[in-house]
């Protein structure tokens, strides 16, 4: 290769973003005159362009579309699809370019009923990212692993005979579209071995599953962040309390092994089991974190001296993980995060998420709550230091992202021999 490369890296949502950031950082110290270009799409957007201001997005390529089509098409289906956390032209612009590529591959019709039965998740940009790599000529692509622009991302660079990357965030299993999806990238970094395991099962080449860690994860082990993490209890006065953060998220469908509906209302009745145990328990403090994606819908009840609501735009994850004694979910990412951590973790399994997608207590994460009125015996044995411990296969070394980085960096020196 006669010029320094240039490496794509595709990725949503704030815990993605956090996975490619740290890689950027690292590949960028590897390869002096690396360029990174980041499209960074959806409710990761401002997280991202706070790092990286020259991170795209799809408004920055609506010159390669019919504009006017596709801003009318993303004004149309924006009703209902926006977030206070991505910019609304940026909203117009990804459902709108996406929608008119559903038209190009399925005809109007076609992607009208392909869109009521899927929404968003129907989305697969096939002719507009080949627009993309004409227009950025990228030498590999790195992206993670969400089933969209991501996967699509990673598809066409397959297409191209590019280097492609993808990155897997949790357990690789089946409820995960990446694992499924044909056909398989070239490389894939993993958190564990038995994660490589699995998707070597599922017929990904044997010797392009690294096992790397999550990079997103690497903040955890960061002097820094545990600085911030003791600021935040002296902040507070909370120095000789018990801090137990609940990370709770939407449930967005439902399931009949479980009666839970779709919605607030495991998350809520979570919170407020917790909000009880801590007037009963006066070592008790309380963290309420709710996702990034929908933490607005959740209306924010009056603040008390050991209560802290926390506003994700506001306060990165990690000092929160750091500060608190005991973490409970229902199948967040944090709760991996929090054992990757060394934190104890506990799982309320009730959760149709569960169910759906995986139960952290069977992955080995979590000690499991069966239903939230489960939490006050189950919090009060964890933090007597009778909980589950998590599989220590899943503990890092904040290392993740430069083993990533070196993935990248063997995947283009196998292009360069090549070519």
């Amino acid at each position: 290769m006669s010029h320094p490369p240039k490496v794509l890296f595709v990725s949503y949502g704030g815990g993605h973003i956090g996975m490619v950031l740290p890689v950027m950082r690292e590949l960028e110290a590897l390869l002096p005159g690396v360029q990174c270009p980041l499209m960074a799409l959806t409710t990761g957007h401002h997280k991202a362009k706070a790092a990286r201001p020259e991170a795209l997005g799809y408004r920055d390529f609506l010159h390669l579309v019919d504009a006017g089509a596709a801003r009318a098409w993303g004004e149309r289906l924006s009703e209902g699809n926006t977030s206070p956390d991505v910019p609304r032209d940026e909203t117009i612009a990804y459902l709108g370019i996406n929608y008119l590529d559903l038209i190009a591959q399925h005809g109007e019709a076609g992607a009208a009923d392909l869109y009521r039965q899927q929404g968003r998740y129907g989305f697969r940009p096939l002719h507009f990212m080949r627009k993309v790599m004409d227009a950025l000529q990228p030498d590999a692509v790195v992206a993670t692993n969400s089933p969209r622009s991501e996967r699509t991302a990673l598809d066409v660079a397959g297409e191209r005979g590019l280097p492609a990357v993808g990155m897997v965030d949790l357990f690789g299993l089946d409820s995960d579209t990446y694992v499924l999806h044909a056909p398989k990238p070239a490389w894939t970094c993993v958190i564990s071995e038995g994660v490589r395991q699995r998707l070597i099962a599922r017929g990904f080449p044997p010797d392009g599953v690294v096992v790397t860690g999550n990079p997103a994860f690497d903040g955890l082990f960061s002097a820094h962040n545990h600085e911030r993490a003791q600021r935040f209890l002296a902040e507070r006065g909370w120095q000789d309390l018990k801090p137990v953060l609940f990370a709770g998220h939407w449930e967005p469908q439902a399931h009949p092994a479980t009666p839970v509906p779709v919605g607030q209302a495991l998350p809520r009745e979570i919170e407020a089991v917790l909000r009880d145990c801590v007037q009963t328990r006066d070592d008790l403090a309380l963290i309420v974190r709710y996702h990034p994606s929908d933490w607005t819908e959740y209306p924010r009840l009056p603040d008390e001296p050991r209560i802290h609501f926390s506003e994700p735009p506001r306060e990165p994850i990690h000092p929160l993980i750091l500060a608190s004694e005991a973490v409970v979910v229902q199948t967040s990412t944090v709760g991996l995060e929090s054992a990757v951590g060394g934190k104890p973790v506990i799982s309320v399994e009730n959760s149709p998420a569960a169910h759906v997608w995986f139960s952290l207590a069977q992955q080995g994460v979590s000690t499991p709550a069966a239903t939230p009125s489960d939490l006050p015996q189950v919090l009060n044995a964890v933090l007597a230091g009778h909980g589950n411990p998590s599989d220590p296969s899943y503990r890092s070394d904040g290392l993740a992202s430069r083993r990533v980085a070196a993935v990248v960096t063997k995947a283009l020196a196998g292009r360069s021999a090549v070519a």
